[in-house]
């Protein structure tokens, strides 16, 4: 898997995880929202190693058929590449 898939499954994934909270919202109607709590501090601090993790991906197949369900492991590009996460939570979304 390349690191533009791995950046791409991951903005997907956030884009997913996101959904959820606007639909709530937009069910609420016109009701006035109370200020949401603060955000909890990071678990990661700058400098530590990222905690290890596995994510679900779908793979293209060569022959333009139906995409192969497969699994990454962060630790399985340690020493082989470098991995940048990002987070997109507004995109490929209408609001």
């Amino acid at each position: 898997m390349s690191a533009r898939s791995l950046v791409l499954w991951i903005s997907a994934l956030a884009v997913l995880t996101a959904a959820p909270a606007r639909v709530a919202s937009a069910q609420a109607g016109g009701a006035p929202a109370a200020a949401p709590p603060p955000p909890p501090p990071p678990l990661v601090q700058v400098g530590q190693p990222m905690p290890d993790f596995t994510l679900p991906y779908l793979e293209p197949a060569p022959d333009g058929g139906r995409p192969a369900s497969k699994t990454m492991t962060l630790s399985s590009l340690k020493g082989k590449q470098s991995v940048v996460l990002a987070f997109f939570p507004a995109a490929f979304s209408p609001g």
